[in-house]
């Protein structure tokens, strides 16, 4: 039997690393064989790629980082996710093909039909579950900001996270058989106990 492969997906500052913790403990206590893994740097060319991207020195294009991000992600899937679901290992991943047209497609205004064309010429595999981390972009970036010092993202106009939380809301309409929602803009104890509900859910 294969493994399943859970997305996590959010602005900076949604609470999506916290909430990592909280599914590995429940997957541990299911007796689930699972990875963690993110985007962009989860594969073997990733590292120096996620330092690119996230420099807020560096000058890109959109349409070079949509290729970046692209290409990091097939790298990704066919040395990481691809071998573990196949030996039947579960596969979470900070991030996925979501995040590219949230923040390229939303973010950076690109054609989402290009984002279409390339997702289908690298076959990329559909997530069995994605967890949108949804909250004010206000908020979140008060978040990031008290973390650590922004990256290149995190750097942008409070407009371009708007926009990019708006197409994740969209996102998640269109696809709602395989999105569940999650307000992380409450305490950590609630966000955690919906958390726990949703994977409770998925494994049921």
């Amino acid at each position: 039997m294969e493994g399943k492969f859970i997305t996590l997906e959010g602005i900076e500052g949604s609470g999506k690393s916290t909430s990592l913790e909280t599914i590995s403990k429940k997957l541990t206590e299911e007796k689930i064989d699972f990875v963690v893994t993110k985007e962009p740097g989860g594969g073997p060319l990733g590292p120096p790629l996620r330092n690119l991207l996230l420099n807020k020195d560096a000058k890109i294009s959109p349409q070079v980082e949509l290729l970046l991000m692209m290409a990091d992600r097939k790298n990704h899937l066919e040395e990481i996710i691809l071998p573990n679901i196949k030996k039947g290992i579960w596969v979470v991943s900070d991030r996925y093909l979501d995040s590219t047209y949230a923040y390229q497609g939303g973010g950076r205004l690109l054609d989402i039909s290009q984002i279409d064309k390339i997702s289908k010429i690298l076959d990329l595999k559909d997530p069995d579950l994605t967890i949108l981390f949804d909250i004010s972009p206000e908020v979140s970036l008060e978040r990031a900001k008290k973390r650590s010092d922004l990256d290149r993202f995190e750097s942008e106009p409070i407009d371009f996270h708007k926009r990019i939380r708006e197409t994740y809301l969209t996102l998640a309409e269109r696809y709602n058989s395989r999105f569940a929602v999650v307000n992380s803009s409450l305490g950590f104890e609630e966000v955690e106990l919906e958390v726990n509900k949703v994977i409770d859910n998925f494994i049921k």
